[in-house]
């Protein structure tokens, strides 16, 4: 079937379940990497946007090129590196945050795509052309109206929550970085004015103590306000990182490390047991 007959909801559909089966590649690849279980992908539930986007992407440039595997693959690289690198512009705007970055690769462009990720990209063009979209096609044709509008609208619903939650929380995840970088920066700077001008701020020390006490204090309280969902996006991007917050990043993922190895130790020691001290 040609894809001027497929319609919107069709499409959609079409859009939600690559989103699903990205989030399963993405998924596993990193959880094997990491050796343990990642939720990966910016969203909480199990979808990734870019995948759905770049399979729909990838569908309209190879039925424009016709099916030729040499045309589709070259199609499909592409369309999809083009995505990859804005989708990674825009997120790093808005974000101050790269959640993912191809530096340490050969050939790569700002860190925001590469050539092996472009090469995934068309290998992956041939297998959905090719093996995994005909029979995707031939369910979802299959299903009636009512069915597609059905599911369309349930997905649709959870989708967009989570696209709301998931963007407030890395938007308060940014807020979080910037106050513990401002805290970081006034520390610094009291303290070398009390160790490069001690003797002249004699009157002034008590005062510049007691604002440093109030600095660490304030910073504390910045690294206890990391809730669910600002963790679980540190976890779903284990190698994110930032050239506006790169300290306060790296402290935060200790603190979290930390507060993770703590849990564990005590999960293993039981609800009944206690500590060596206790």
């Amino acid at each position: 079937m040609e894809l001027t007959s497929y319609t919107f909801r069709q499409w959609l559909l079409f859009f939600y379940f690559y989103c699903f089966i990205g989030w399963c590649i993405e998924s596993a690849i990193v959880s094997v990497d990491q050796k343990r279980w990642v939720n990966r992908g910016f969203l909480r539930g199990p979808l990734l946007p870019l995948y759905g986007t770049g399979a729909v992407v990838i569908l309209l440039a190879s039925r424009l090129v016709g099916n030729r595997p040499a045309a589709v693959f070259m199609a499909g690289t592409a369309a999809a590196t083009v995505l990859e690198y804005f989708v990674g512009w825009g997120m790093e705007s808005l974000f101050k945050i790269k959640y993912w970055d191809y530096s340490a690769k050969r050939f790569n462009l700002h860190g925001r795509i590469c050539l092996m990720s472009s090469l995934f990209w068309g290998f992956l063009s041939l297998l959905m052309t090719f093996l995994i979209h005909p029979p995707v096609e031939r369910l979802i044709l299959g299903l009636s109206p009512a069915w597609v509008l059905s599911i369309d609208l349930a997905v649709s619903a959870v989708f967009l929550l989570d696209i709301v939650y998931s963007v407030r929380g890395a938007l308060d995840l940014n807020k979080l970085l910037a106050n513990i970088t401002r805290i970081r920066a006034e520390l610094a700077h009291l303290s070398a004015q009390l160790e490069e001008r001690g003797e002249e701020l004699l009157q002034e020390r008590e005062q510049i103590r007691q604002k440093l006490s109030s600095l660490r204090e304030e910073l504390e309280d910045a690294f206890q306000r990391v809730g669910f969902l600002k963790s679980s996006l540190l976890k779903a991007f284990p190698h994110a990182h930032s050239r506006h917050y790169g300290a306060a990043l790296k402290d935060l993922r200790a603190r979290l490390a930390e507060k993770i190895k703590k849990q564990e130790l005590s999960s293993r020691r039981g609800p009944d047991e206690k500590g060596p001290l206790g």
